[in-house]
């Protein structure tokens, strides 16, 4: 086995261990992280770029909101980096608080350097959603999956996502 095949399992097998556990070892692999959007200085992460002209909704419909938030291996932000989620929140429904969510997971470091791109509906009031796992990059290549997030804490500065994911190649 060429010595970049072994760095590359070894780099693998690795970030496995740490970061997931595994359902079923041929078709799964599990993988819990937790974000944090934080709206207030210094630490702002999210950022609102448009909004409607005129208010058409109490659900903030038309507002689109770019993010830059940490991902963390616990809940609390002190906790072990593991990368950034970058990407968008747009506002999009006239009834509900509803989000679509479109971003990207950044893991990079030696082990886990790698991306997995999140799309779907983000309905904020329900206690689990599910959005959709639309692909990956580096060890994660070739994946799809899904996540089940939760909202973990939400205050006025801060709200901390906790995302259950599960992947398949």
């Amino acid at each position: 086995m060429p010595m970049n095949s072994v760095l590359r399992f070894i780099a693998v097998f690795v970030f496995s261990s740490t970061l997931c556990s595994y359902a079923d070892a041929k078709h799964h692999t599990k993988l819990k992280f937790y974000m944090h959007d934080n709206t207030a200085p210094p630490n702002v992460t999210v950022v609102q770029v448009a909004r409607p002209s005129a208010n058409v909704s109490s659900t903030s419909f038309g507002t689109v909101v770019v993010i830059d938030d940490l991902i963390t291996e616990g809940p609390s932000p002190s906790s072990k980096v593991l990368g950034r989620g970058q990407g968008t929140y747009i506002f999009d429904s006239l009834s509900t608080t509803s989000l679509l969510l479109t971003f990207t997971a950044v893991f990079e470091n030696d082990v886990h350097n790698g991306t997995l791109s999140f799309h779907g509906a983000d309905r904020v009031l329900l206690k689990k959603r599910e959005i959709a796992v639309v692909g990956g990059t580096g060890v994660f290549r070739y994946v799809r999956g899904y996540a089940v997030m939760e909202t973990h804490t939400f205050t006025y500065a801060t709200t901390v996502l906790l995302f259950d994911v599960t992947l398949r190649r």
